[in-house]
């Protein structure tokens, strides 16, 4: 059943997925630390560009079979790691984004969908893993040797490039310091809001192509439905094309109201970010991807009541 070339075929699987999964993170490695840090592991925002790295080159050793029986030992491990973490995440502080493929997912579903699709690659690397035929001595192709060198370069430049600084250790204190706790009227959002004082309202501001903020919406939603909140303001920015193609995908049941992206960047330093607002008080700012109103009525119960 688990002849070689099967198992040939099972490593390439995995080395893809991983090599996708390294790509999309890669392409924003902030958004992937700030995510790190909604899953409630600050301290390991800094390791978000090892993690990219150590993704693609998995991937990119499985996919060229250099010693595959090892590879996937590793990648087996690391899998745990991340399903596990993803659960702690979901389970403990309502996270449904698994992050898993980064920037190229663009999708609302459900996180038992990540979970299904974790425990089958998982399978897939135990297979290999375990019958996989042991190699005494192994070499490498010297193509693979430089394919494998050049690419891993690139990944490093880009991941460079794209990974700023972890939001616990400038963004959030920024923005806490620019919004939380004052009044609504003395910040730049009241140049965009006149709501009257008694109302509890949430703005939320996203970009039409963040992922992060696509697996918000049906979250937002529920704040009005479950009438956790009076009213829902949305502020957005992006190309019209990409705005043409969140409304064919989600047709929001709330108003959107367009900003450039240079007023968006006097607002907040990335998305989605969400501000809650009660008695025209900046009461939370929620940076990241937006919790289920059950979560954020249990974690600012307090709040809710005064």
């Amino acid at each position: 059943m688990f002849e070689k070339k099967v198992l040939n075929i099972y490593s390439i699987i995995i080395g893809i997925f991983f090599l996708i999964s390294g790509i999309g993170k890669v392409i924003d490695t902030t958004g992937f630390s700030i995510l790190i840090y909604q899953y409630g592991f600050k301290y390991f925002t800094i390791l978000s560009p090892l993690i990219v790295l150590i993704e693609i080159l998995i991937g990119l050793v499985l996919i060229l079979l250099i010693n595959p029986k090892r590879c996937a030992a590793i990648s087996f491990v690391m899998l745990v790691i991340f399903t596990s973490a993803f659960a702690y995440a979901h389970f403990e502080n309502g996270i449904n984004d698994c992050g898993c493929l980064g920037s190229v997912e663009h999708t609302s579903l459900p996180p038992a969908f990540s979970f299904i699709r974790n425990f089958i690659l998982l399978s897939i690397s135990l297979i290999v893993w375990v019958k996989y035929p042991k190699i005494t001595k192994y070499e490498v192709a010297k193509w693979k040797k430089y394919l494998l060198a050049f690419l891993m370069s690139v990944a490093i430049f880009t991941t460079g490039f794209t990974f700023k600084i972890p939001a616990d250790f400038k963004i959030k204190k920024e923005l806490n310091n620019k919004y939380q706790n004052k009044n609504i009227r003395n910040t730049i959002l009241a140049e965009y809001v006149n709501l009257p004082q008694d109302k509890t309202y949430l703005i939320f501001c996203f970009s039409y192509t963040c992922p992060h903020c696509l697996n918000s919406i049906e979250n937002l939603r529920q704040y009005k439905r479950s009438n956790t909140v009076d009213s829902l303001i949305t502020f957005a920015t992006g190309k019209e094309k990409d705005k043409i193609a969140f409304f064919q995908t989600f047709n929001p049941d709330f108003y959107v109201k367009d900003l450039s992206h240079e007023t968006m960047q006097k607002i907040v330093d990335f998305f989605p970010t969400t501000f809650y607002i009660k008695h025209d008080t900046v009461k939370v700012v929620v940076q990241g991807e937006l919790p289920s109103y059950v979560i954020f009525n249990k974690q600012y119960e307090s709040i809710n009541n005064n």
